[in-house]
């Protein structure tokens, strides 16, 4: 890993690096250096909120994570070797005033650990280290690539590895040294990196012109639009050569749940129709039932026109078509509108934005930056994981120039203020720069493809309607062979390849080192490793008792919040119970009829003041408990040179679908409480109040601590899959240098003609190690600087 080391190889081998950040050649380069390389994941959590961190980030990583500092630091060790190649003095010069810098934030308390230490010592050697002629023109010798290999660089990248591969399997063939599990390694991660997908999530309110976006996008017709819901179900599109489609049902629990957000009204409209009620008779069952149909059948199962109403059933649909934007792996996600009266539908929407790698939200440029679109832009930046957010004007076409531009503007501001709002300005500007904004005739873009005559006849061109700009955006960020996805890809696959073969490498470097040792030498190293196994294994042991006390820590507090939660949500329905109760006999006692209207403004406001408290104190609490919890695994994790990037990022989050869908199943019955009990029951009226409220918000108190499940069970894997991590890479390590020692017991047996012919062997491989590894440089160096030499 261009000279960093095995301690940091480690940290950062899930690190891409970034393109361009141009701090060594800033006038304050020693002191911004120096901040930089002094976190690590304590120090960072604990002065994130610091004016010159957050200044720093938003203007050299655009990002206020950790992640985005691990990418500085890699990325910053990287330049500094690049450069010490070309001006070894200058960087020399750099480095003692950046360790000058250290020294003063040591003495303040500010840096300290592992993390830091080692890069005082990795700087220290730079500074030491002797300037050689050879030095100056390794950079001369740098593999470049040529036209034809960078047009698809995915592909030619991931083959070309793939063929370093036979280095490996060539050596194995020998039997010089135990490769079988590196080269297991190898598979799985070409395997990993070639069956990768992209998913793009389709989002917007109704009216907002989904429908046709999505068909222009594929340039053809597939999904119906109108001015009332025709996606009524979640869809997904996939490639297959033969198109077809499955639709997926709600199972038996589903869809009671579903009902109890129903009107009685509504529900009886719907149990009044033959068709309807013979498919839920027997396509709703215990377990999730589908089915394939034919793509003429999709209105009948998922537009909400259709007389059969069998939408209300589904689900989500698949449709697989041989659209060849589909065929690298790609995956649509078009979901129903964010004002969907079904709660649940919306529920699923969310959950599969989550794990997009891009999100597109179709607004009307006439009716823009509503409150539900800028809500909901607002919780994906600041709750999902999405890489980066494209807002599509769309009806481009229906305003004027001056107007449109007016709403692009309106509509960036819009979110914005609401971002400002609602957080420190430096971290609203962070999360706007994931924020994409292109307006968009979908219409006229779709006619150019499906009716090129008419589009003429009407003056349309694919130029004009602006779809060009959002195609050459998907290829650049997203879906291109030369994309930026597809070079983070190689990028990683390259890194994961460095790793195995650096190791390798001072594995021939070893047994080279051993091969005219004398027997008596090497049977002392056979004792040393076996008493380096045995300590190991020791802290193994320990490292593992504390992963598992973790767990139980973490299980502990749930079971106490969910004794605190349960106390809070009591009082909560006590109090909401007594107000509705009390507005339903001020009525009665005027000799009026209960409103519903005013029931549920008064259900509505009480759920929102009350169960939002309650929210924001369950995911608060966790989040703190397991921010403490994931600090102290980290301390454990630093020893086994872990990066701490690796504990994953837990974080519990409710969309507000959950308060939506409470107060419609406690509406519904306090309406037929209403309705039993009249005024001269208010004895009854109130018990029966009181069972609503009850029943409701137990169902709301297992949703939260469902989900604190879910968090709780995500963690405790990922827990284990470090451990399991761990254990294979100690046991590995340990396993490569016994079959080392092994063999070189068993060389230093042989002759000295069989000894040399090993050793010409082994410079052999060494010198291909030595080739293989310049290449996957070269993949790294384009991919994330983007040029060639060739």
């Amino acid at each position: 890993m261009n000279g960093l080391g095995e301690y940091f190889e480690s940290t950062f081998k899930e690190i891409v690096p970034l393109g361009n950040l141009h701090i060594l050649d800033s006038e304050r380069a020693s002191e911004i250096v120096a901040i930089f390389l002094s976190l690590d994941s304590h120090t960072f959590n604990i002065f994130w909120q610091s004016p010159v961190l957050q200044n720093l980030c938003e203007k050299y990583c655009k990002t206020l994570s950790f992640k985005g500092i691990l990418q500085v630091q890699y990325t910053l060790l990287l330049n500094i070797h690049k450069a010490f190649l070309k001006e070894p003095k200058f960087i020399q010069n750099l480095l003692k005033k950046v360790l000058e810098n250290f020294d003063l934030l040591e003495q303040h308390g500010i840096a300290k650990g592992e993390f830091f230490e080692q890069i005082k010592i990795h700087l220290d050697f730079i500074i030491h280290q002797e300037i050689k002629e050879s030095s100056l023109t390794k950079e001369d010798k740098k593999l470049t690539f040529d036209k034809d290999f960078l047009e698809d660089f995915l592909a030619n990248g991931l083959q070309l590895l793939e063929k370093r591969k036979e280095v490996l399997k060539t050596m194995c063939a020998q039997n010089l040294l135990n490769l079988n599990p590196s080269l297991e390694e190898l598979e799985s991660l070409l395997d990993k990196l070639s069956n990768q997908h992209f998913s793009i999530g389709i989002t917007g309110v109704l009216s907002a012109g989904k429908s046709t976006l999505l068909n222009a996008l594929l340039g053809q017709e597939i999904l119906g639009s109108s001015t009332i819901p025709e996606t009524a179900s979640l869809t997904l599109l996939k490639y297959s050569k033969v198109p077809s489609a499955r639709v997926s049902f709600w199972n038996k629990v589903e869809w009671e749940d579903l009902k109890s957000t129903m009107e009685d009204s509504v529900l009886c409209e719907l149990m009044a129709n033959a068709e309807f009620k013979e498919s839920l008779e027997k396509y709703v069952q215990d377990s999730t039932q589908s089915l394939a149909i034919s793509l003429q059948e999709l209105p009948k199962y998922t537009s909400a026109n259709h007389p059969s109403k069998l939408c209300n059933l589904i689900k989500e649909t698949t449709l697989f078509t041989p659209l060849k934007f589909l065929e690298n792996k790609v995956e649509i996600v078009d979901t129903p509108g964010l004002d969907d009266p079904i709660v649940q539908r919306e529920e699923i929407t969310k959950s599969y934005i989550l794990d997009c790698d891009l999100l597109i939200h179709a607004m009307n440029a006439a009716q823009s930056a509503t409150q539900i679109d800028v809500d909901f832009i607002l919780n994906t930046l600041q709750n999902a994981n999405i890489s980066r957010i494209l807002i599509l004007l769309t009806h481009a076409d229906l305003l004027e120039k001056k107007d449109l531009e007016s709403a692009l503007s309106y509509t960036k501001e819009s979110i914005e203020s609401r971002l400002i709002q609602s957080m420190p300005k430096q971290s609203a500007g962070l999360l706007l720069q994931r924020l994409d904004f292109i307006a968009l005739a979908s219409y006229p873009a779709l006619l150019c493809q499906t009716n090129p005559k008419k589009a003429r006849e009407l003056g349309f061109s694919l130029e004009s309607s602006n779809f060009n700009a959002l195609v050459n955006y998907l290829d650049q960020t997203l879906l291109g062979n030369n994309s930026t996805k597809a070079k983070d890809l190689v990028f990683l696959g390259a890194q994961g390849f460095i790793r195995v073969f650096q190791k390798i490498q001072s594995a021939c470097a070893l047994e080279k080192s051993l091969l005219f040792s004398q027997e008596s030498e090497i049977q002392r190293l056979i004792q040393e490793a076996k008493l380096q196994q045995e300590q190991s294994l020791v802290q193994f042991e320990e490292t593992k008792k504390s992963f598992n006390g973790a767990t139980k820590q973490l299980q502990d507090y749930l079971a106490t919040l969910q004794k605190e939660l349960n106390q809070k949500l009591e009082n909560s329905q006590n109090l909401l119970s007594e107000r509705i109760f009390a507005d339903i006999v001020y009525d009665y006692e005027k000799g009026k009829t209960p409103s519903y209207e005013r029931l549920q403004r008064i259900l509505d406001l009480g759920l929102k003041d009350f169960l939002s408290d309650i929210l924001r104190f369950c995911t608060q609490s966790l989040d703190k408990k397991i921010t403490q919890i994931q600090s102290q695994f980290e301390a454990l994790i630093e020893p086994q040179e872990k990066d701490s990037s690796a504990l994953g990022n837990f974080h519990l989050y409710f969309d507000e679908s959950i308060l939506k869908k409470t107060a419609l199943k406690i509406l519904n019955r306090i309406e037929k409480s209403v309705r039993k009990f009249g005024k001269n029951q208010k004895n009854e009226l109130k018990n029966a109040l009181d069972l609503d409220f009850r029943d409701g918000f137990l169902e709301f108190f297992e949703i939260l601590i469902a989900q604190s499940k879910v968090l709780e069970s995500k963690l405790t894997d990922n827990f284990k899959k470090l451990l399991e991590d761990l254990e294979r890479t100690l046991n590995s390590d340990l396993e490569h240098k016994a079959k080392i020692l092994e063999n070189a017991l068993h060389n230093s047996r042989q002759s000295a003609e069989e000894k040399t012919q090993k050793e010409a062997l082994l410079m052999r491989y060494e010198k291909d190690l030595e080739e293989s590894l310049q290449c996957f440089s070269a993949l790294q160096d384009y991919a994330t600087k983007g040029v060639s030499d060739a």
